[in-house]
C-alpha cells in the first residue's frame, strides 16, 4: 500500500475513533499490537486485550477533532511509521471543553495472507504510541474521565467548525481549521502556493483560482497573487490590507473599492 493511502487510513481511523466509532481502530490491530496511551503508565498489549478494555470503558466524554498534520516515514520496505499531530477538544459533562495538542504514531507492518489468487499484501498496526503523557488519575482506565480533578488547568475553548485538507509538497497531509488560515499566496514562477496559518507555513501544489472556487466562503481574492481570510484583517488602507500577523498586502486600485466593500459589509475595520 502506498504511503499516502496509509496516511489517509490513519486519519480515517482516528477521526472515527473520536466520534466513538471504534470499529476501524479495532479492525487495523495486529494480534501482537502494543498500545501506549496518553497518560502516565498506560500500556496495553494484544489485540483482544485492547478490544476488551476499550469495549468495557464507560464514560460521558465527547470529542472534536481539530487541525491534523500527518507525515509518513519508511524505515524499511515492510513497515511504515505514520505520525499524526492534531488538536483534540475534550468535552466534559460539566460543560467544560479542554484542548490538547496531541501526537500519535501508528506503526504499520506489511503481512502476506494466502488467498485463492495467491499471497496478497495486508497492512496491520503493530504499535500505537500517544507520546504526550498527561498526569494519570488511578480511577481512569482509558479516557481521562477524572482529568478535571488532578489539579491541571482546564482551558475553556471553542471548537473550530470548518476545515480544509491539503497535501504539502513534502508529501505530508494537513487538515487545517479555516480560522487558522491568514492568507494564501502564489509562489512566483512556480505552480505552488504557500498557505500562511497562525502557527505554520505550508507549501502545496495548486493554483489560486482553484482555491478561490472551492473556498470562497472563507477566503477573499484581493490580488492576482493573494487570497486572504477576512477574519484576520485588522486594517484597510489605500491600497492595502493589514493582517493579524502584521503582514501588509497590496490591493490593486481597480479592486480596492470592491475589496473594501466586501470586508466592511460583515465587520468593522479601521480604514483609510
Amino acid at each position: 500500500m502506498k504511503s499516502d493511502l496509509l496516511i489517509h487510513e490513519s486519519i480515517h481511523i482516528i477521526t472515527e475513533y473520536y466520534m466513538n466509532n471504534l470499529q476501524p481502530f479495532f479492525d487495523c490491530l495486529a494480534d501482537d499490537v502494543l498500545w501506549l496511551g496518553p497518560t502516565e503508565g498506560q500500556i496495553l498489549r494484544g489485540r483482544q486485550n485492547i478490544i476488551d478494555t476499550f469495549s468495557s470503558e464507560i464514560h460521558e466524554l465527547t470529542f472534536t477533532m481539530g487541525s491534523i498534520d500527518a507525515v509518513c516515514v519508511t524505515p524499511c520496505k515492510a513497515a511504515r511509521e505514520v505520525l499524526l499531530h492534531y488538536d483534540i477538544y475534550t468535552h466534559y459533562p460539566s460543560g467544560n471543553t479542554d484542548l490538547h495538542d496531541q501526537r500519535l504514531q501508528f506503526t504499520w507492518r506489511e503481512k502476506r495472507i494466502k488467498t485463492e489468487n495467491g499471497y496478497e499484501p495486508y497492512w496491520e498496526v503493530v504499535m500505537i504510541h500517544i507520546s504526550n503523557a498527561w498526569r494519570h488519575d488511578s480511577r481512569d482506565t482509558i479516557y481521562p474521565v477524572h482529568y478535571e480533578n488532578v489539579a491541571l488547568p482546564i482551558r475553556l475553548v471553542e471548537k473550530p467548525d470548518n476545515f480544509i485538507t491539503v497535501k504539502a509538497d513534502d508529501m505530508s497531509v494537513h487538515r487545517i481549521a479555516t480560522g487558522k488560515i491568514i492568507y494564501i499566496e502564489t509562489i512566483k514562477r512556480t505552480a505552488k502556493l504557500c498557505i500562511h496559518t497562525s502557527d505554520s507555513l505550508i507549501t502545496i501544489n495548486g493554483t489560486l483560482p482553484d482555491f478561490e472556487s472551492r473556498y470562497s466562503k472563507y477566503l477573499l481574492r484581493i490580488h492576482a497573487s493573494y487570497l486572504i481570510n477576512p477574519e484576520h484583517v485588522t486594517g484597510i488602507e489605500r491600497f492595502s490590507v493589514t493582517l493579524s500577523d502584521g503582514t501588509i498586502l497590496p490591493v490593486p486600485e481597480k479592486k480596492y473599492t470592491a475589496v473594501k466593500k466586501a470586508l466592511l459589509s460583515n465587520s468593522n475595520y479601521p480604514s483609510g
